[in-house]
């Protein structure tokens, strides 16, 4: 681990040695996507171990409305979960008189700070955490040093990894504290790593399932469109069938593989995909050993995404149970909750591909697209898709950001941007502009997000 990272955690062990001694209850505040379900989780498991009793909270985001109606009065130690690192200053306004923990990975903004403030962010000491660590990666770190190492815990470390797409090392890679954590769970045997095709439930779907379930990356005319992955397996020579059965993805042969994956990138790249995008169908892929290859959980990059749609349908509690290692009704659970998450992204991206224009505004180098729904958990997940389909699209243009726009109560909208050229820090703009504009706003570099009044989008567009 890095030397920065090691004595970046050791500043969190006198927080959970006060609590330990004192049984004082905690809240514990967390995003709700993988990442923040994971961590969540993760904390979730120690304090119990502790002894020490907890209130967990899911949110959006650090948001003034959003603290003011968190029961800070009812705990004197506050924990947030991949989330406040940006928006410091407005939680201090709330719990200046508590001992708060923050352990996030997105960029921090800059602050006075107060002295019960204790912040595990690796950016503090210079490395890059949105592409090196991720707050489960950090939490699940926090966690080994307390109680030691959980062989349980370490996949949900790196589902929640997986899930926040930090996957950016060679052949699609976690790197940084991410890969530490997969090698240690090589070495514990929790944890399986090989390069292959990477398409969604490859361990148990049929060849055209697994393709037409493939949303990341997104297969223009193939995701989601099983009659046509029939039609392109048959004109590339792989037969869909054998016999009377559809065949299974893991019946494939390794020449099946090799042309499956030259012919899979060979046609995203002639539908408009760009070339480091289609290669994302072959790469790195994560397995969780002791799962059943019919688990949706048994490849890590299925997990995340099992954990991202149950947490943008509110269903924490079913998320957190798996992560805990419950498994029975909660699987099942999955199956339904992975139907209707599908149909809601299904839903949103025929509008968009449709309507297209219609729905779209534009600003100086940048294009949002319009929700007509109150949806503004999907916004991340339909960004990062229509981000992916449209970068060919707006290659040669003056177009480097895309956003997906839902609105929200109190004419507001929630957007989320992608980046889709690499030299910009969506994260860093969106700060700046957060602060000129009076918004809220920051993130990653790569992708962010903002909580916007429908007044200042024409003066955001302008600028962006």
């Amino acid at each position: 681990m890095m030397a920065g990272i090691q004595d970046l955690l050791s500043h969190a062990l006198p927080f959970f040695e006060g609590i330990k001694r004192e049984k004082s209850p905690v809240l514990v505040v967390s995003h709700y996507d993988a990442d923040g379900l994971s961590s969540a989780s993760i904390l979730s498991w120690m304090l119990t171990r502790l002894d020490v009793p907890f209130q967990l909270v899911f949110v959006e985001q650090t948001y003034p409305d959003t603290l003011e109606e968190l029961p800070f009065s009812n705990y004197k130690h506050v924990i947030f979960l991949d989330l406040g690192s940006g928006y410091k200053d407005f939680i201090k306004m709330f719990a200046s008189n508590k001992q708060v923990l923050i352990v996030d990975h997105h960029v921090p903004a800059k602050s006075d700070g107060w002295e019960g403030l204790i912040e595990i962010n690796p950016y503090l000491v210079g490395v890059d955490a949105s592409t090196q660590t991720s707050s489960s990666s950090l939490s699940y770190s926090i966690v080994s040093r307390v109680l030691g190492d959980s062989v349980s815990l370490l996949p949900v470390a790196v589902a929640g990894a997986l899930g926040d797409r930090l996957d950016v090392g060679e052949k699609f890679s976690l790197t940084g504290l991410n890969k530490e954590i997969v090698e240690k769970g090589k070495k514990l045997g929790v944890i399986e790593e090989f390069v292959s095709l990477r398409l969604f439930g490859i361990k148990k779907k049929t060849i055209v399932e697994a393709i037409a379930s493939t949303l990341d990356p997104f297969i223009p005319g193939l995701s989601g469109n099983p009659s046509a992955c029939i039609k392109f397996l048959e004109s590339i020579g792989i037969q869909p069938r054998s016999g009377d059965s559809a065949r299974l993805a893991s019946s494939l042969s390794q020449e099946e593989i090799k042309l499956l994956a030259s012919e899979l990138i060979k046609y995203m790249i002639s539908n408009g995909v760009n070339v480091k995008e289609a290669e994302k169908i072959f790469g790195y892929n994560y397995y969780l050993v002791p799962e059943p290859d019919a688990s949706p959980l048994k490849d890590l990059r299925e997990y995340a995404f099992v954990l991202n749609a149950l947490g943008r349908l509110d269903h924490y509690g079913t998320a957190m149970a798996l992560n805990l290692g419950f498994r029975g009704k909660y699987i099942v659970r999955v199956e339904e909750s992975i139907k209707e998450y599908r149909r809601l992204l299904a839903k949103q991206l025929s509008r968009i591909f449709e309507k297209g224009e219609e729905i779209a505004r534009h600003g100086k180098q940048c294009v949002i697209y319009f929700l007509d729904e109150n949806l503004p958990k999907l916004t991340g997940p339909l960004s990062s898709i229509i981000a992916n389909d449209f970068s060919q699209k707006f290659k040669a243009s003056h177009i480097k950001i895309i956003g997906i726009a839902a609105p929200t109560t109190g004419e507001k909208y929630k957007i989320s941007f992608r980046r889709i050229d690499e030299s910009i820090d969506l994260g860093n703009i969106l700060q700046k502009l957060s602060r000129e504009l009076g918004f809220m706003g920051g993130g990653h570099p790569a992708a962010g997000g903002a909580l916007i009044d429908e007044k200042i989008l024409d003066k955001l567009l302008e600028k962006i």
